[in-house]
């Protein structure tokens, strides 16, 4: 209990910190860790559907993994601090010994850089909009052994916290059908 109330305590001080030190003008550019034209790679995983694989159940999951490739390119006259990219994952459930579901998506992603001033922190909104195509293995009725493809579509926040130059954390939480609500992994940035 003491951990937490330290941590609330620390991020309460650095979201204060940030607010007193930002200016509305700071929303047209980059980050301090960004540079127009970076490319952006984040690398990780997802808490999505809740399957639960233990010995008293027959279900199987498989945790949403991600890639997603982006590329900073500043937008109109003041150089507007957006993003665009790729995202492809992979995740699956099923019943062991029945069926196995495995779920590809893949998509376009658009985002836009928020810059609180902080030197190490890249904060951002971002949308996705591409397919999950669905492949059934296993005992599916004949009829429901297709290949299939769901539309995929969600809004996200995220954010980047950089330990060097090039290398870093980042974490997004929002809601859509994509196969995960929130994500957490590595980036590299290029």
């Amino acid at each position: 209990m003491k951990k937490l109330i330290l941590v609330l305590f620390l991020f309460t001080c650095l979201f204060t910190i940030s607010v007193f030190a930002w200016s509305p003008n700071d929303l047209t550019k980059y980050p301090p860790v960004m540079d127009d034209n970076d490319w952006i790679l984040n690398i990780g995983v997802g808490v999505g559907l809740i399957f639960i694989d233990n010995i008293f159940s027959d279900e199987t999951y498989l945790p949403p993994f991600r890639v997603t490739l982006d590329k900073n390119v500043p937008i109109g006259d003041k150089n507007l601090p957006f993003f665009f990219g790729g995202f492809f994952g992979y995740s699956g459930y099923g019943v062991r010994g029945a069926y196995f579901n495995h779920r590809f998506p893949v998509a376009a992603r658009a985002g836009y850089h928020f810059n609180w001033g902080v030197e190490k922190l890249d904060t951002y909104a971002v949308t996705t909009a591409g397919w999950i195509i669905n492949i059934p293995t296993g005992n599916y009725n004949k009829r429901d052994n297709l290949i299939s493809e769901d539309l995929l579509f969600d809004i996200k926040i995220g954010g980047r916290w950089f330990i060097s130059d090039s290398f870093g954390f980042w974490a997004e939480a929002g809601f859509g059908n994509t196969p995960s609500l929130f994500d957490i992994g590595i980036t590299l940035k290029f």
